[in-house]
């Protein structure tokens, strides 16, 4: 027994022992894979495991820089390369730069770092799969769609949506048609890797209306065309024929129904001729003169017949014959009570007037031309050029042909005389303290013309050019008569105070006599162009400009008129007279003939 004893004790330690044996293999085991992996995970350390491949580039063992690197060159490749569309009975071509393709680089190496340290060390024993991964393009949405949109016109059967036809207060529907369409969604599925080839599908296209959509539009229709309607304001009615309905009737898809609408300007049109008296325009605040102050006359809005109103209660109270006019405010006029009063024009702050002979052409021009400034205003900061507020002066703009003097002579001219009308603003702007940027007096002195203190405008220069350079707004006034012109400048006095002083005139130059010849005129004559007039000579003006009695400008002005000469032209000289021709000598006389048979002379 004890022997048994002593053998039945022994085992447990053996298989204790051999128990300890197998867990000490697995711990090693474990211990070495673990090793192996720690390893292998400090070996490819910042790199991509052995054996990735993203968009066909190897890119195992590269770190990530690396592998941007590269493929950045297969993706610039990859977005030149064309990529060639196959569809039923024929092909069309694109690329990824036409399609704006960029290359997900980042998303694609993000998965491959992302793989597990076992699945590394499968890997590098030749365990594990080598892992092949997309790259991937983002394609521009746009440009997508447009492409989409070219392959649906070559390969494709557009849909036909229902059309509602309305003719002579009568309507009818033309049916709607399936169509066929690029399956777009495949196309951006096969395109986001640039491939070589996409090969293209078609998919069912159903149209924008059906004909059960046109079908109900058409029941509405119908019964607005079951008989006439009227709009009525204050007790004034107009009155709309079912084919006048039906001529206003408009419909489009809207949502996979057929909207049905009024035409708005084509109804508040058919309504104007009775109710278009309630209509009112709108008017902008207007400045009227009044001596030397100003008052404002109040803009007023606009109100206008609101057809798209009207439109929508004939069609939503389709049972109802009767339906209230509605009007909606205009836009608002240019120029407000509100903004007028901003603009700080109160009183005169300056004038000027010049004096004509009566009823020259030139008299008409000067009228034309203060009628087209008159109520110019030039807000604060802005300038004002005479020849851009004018414009060209042509015939078609009601200028007439008078003299104008061009290259030290007078010359006809259409606009000719609108010089007086510089003169007279040049004035006003000088008195008003305005700063004067551009302004040329004349060549020779006008005597109706202060010395000096003048100017002349044509077309293209000279030209006169001043800035309102004060804080409230210019209201240039111009008023007429047969023999004067006056402007007026009406704004906020501002404290502005003008004082000038005009010196003696000095250098004389007397005009002299021209004589020209002109190969035009008979040979001899004489041509008086232009009779002698002033001498010329040099006058200097100065001008104070004062603010609250603070001086602001203080400024001097010097001009040279030239004299005005005598110009006459004379034809050839006369030729010479011919000389008399000598007188021819006398023939002798004939002697006459012996007569047969006579004695001889």
């Amino acid at each position: 027994m004890s022997d048994l004893f002593l053998s039945t004790s022994s085992r447990p330690p053996r298989r204790r022992r051999r128990l300890l044996l197998v867990a000490g293999v697995v711990i090693g085991v474990l211990a070495a894979g673990a090793a192996a992996i720690g390893g292998v995970a400090l070996a490819e350390l910042g790199t991509i495991p052995t054996g990735t491949t993203v968009g066909g580039v190897d890119v195992g063992g590269k770190t990530r820089n690396q592998a941007e690197q590269a493929l950045a060159i297969v993706s610039r490749e990859a977005v030149a390369r064309r990529i060639k569309l196959i569809g039923l009975g024929g092909e069309a071509q694109t690329s990824g730069r036409e399609l704006g393709a960029r290359p997900l680089v980042d998303d694609a190496l993000d998965q491959a770092l992302a793989t597990s340290p076992l699945r590394r060390l499968l890997r590098r024993v030749g365990i594990g799969e080598p892992e092949q991964l997309e790259l991937d393009y983002r394609l521009g949405p746009v440009r997508t769609a447009e492409l989409a949109n070219r392959l649906d016109l070559r390969f494709g059967e557009p849909p036909r949506s229902a059309v509602l036809v309305v003719e002579g207060g009568r309507t009818r529907v033309e049916s709607a048609a399936q169509g066929t369409a690029v399956d777009r969604r495949g196309l951006r599925r096969a395109l986001r890797t640039l491939p070589a080839e996409v090969g293209l599908s078609l998919i069912t296209a159903d149209p924008a209306v059906s004909t059960l959509a046109a079908m109900s539009a058409q029941r509405r229709v119908d019964r607005l065309l079951d008989g006439p309607r009227s709009v009525r304001y204050r007790g004034v009615e107009a009155s709309l024929s079912p084919g006048k309905l039906g001529s206003l009737v408009e419909s489009g898809p809207r949502a996979g129904t057929l909207a049905v609408t009024l035409d708005p300007e084509g109804l508040a049109a058919a309504l104007r001729p009775r109710l278009g008296r309630f209509e009112r325009s709108p008017r902008d605040a207007s400045f009227v003169p009044a001596g030397k102050r100003v008052r404002i006359t109040p803009s007023r809005d606009g109100l206008l017949l609101d057809g798209e109103r009207i439109g929508a209660s004939l069609l939503k109270n389709l049972g109802a014959r009767a339906h209230l006019a509605r009007f909606v405010e205009s836009p608002p006029p240019e120029l407000t009570t509100t903004a007028a009063k901003r603009l700080g024009i109160r009183e005169l702050v300056s004038e000027f007037t010049t004096s004509h002979p009566c009823c020259a052409p030139r008299v008409s021009n000067i009228h034309r031309a203060a009628d087209i400034m008159d109520g110019t205003i030039v807000p604060p900061g802005r300038r004002f050029s005479l020849n851009e507020v004018l414009g060209r002066r042509t015939v078609e703009r009601g200028f007439v042909t008078a003299p104008q003097i061009f290259n030290g002579r007078l010359e006809d001219a259409v606009g000719g005389g609108v010089s007086q009308i510089a003169t007279t603003t040049y004035n006003a702007a000088f008195f008003a303290g305005v700063q004067i940027l551009t302004h040329q007096p004349h060549q020779f002195y006008i005597s109706r013309y202060p010395m000096g203190r003048e100017a002349t405008v044509s077309w293209g220069g000279p030209e006169l050019i001043w800035r309102n350079d004060w804080p409230a707004a210019i209201l240039v006034d111009t008023s007429y008569t047969d023999t004067s012109i006056t402007v007026r400048f009406y704004s906020s006095k501002l404290g502005r105070r003008v004082e000038t002083e005009t010196g003696e005139p000095c250098c004389y130059v007397q005009p002299r006599s021209i004589v020209e010849r002109n190969p035009s005129l008979p040979p001899g004559a004489t041509s008086v162009i232009q009779a002698a007039g002033p001498a010329g000579f040099t006058i200097s003006y100065t001008r104070k400009v004062f603010r609250h009695g603070k001086l602001r400008r203080n400024e001097r002005y010097t001009w040279r008129y030239d004299a005005e000469d005598a110009v006459t032209e004379v034809g050839p000289p006369p030729k010479p007279a011919a000389r008399p021709k000598p007188a021819a000598k006398p023939k002798p006389a004939a002697k006459p003939e012996p007569v047969p048979g006579s004695p001889a002379q």
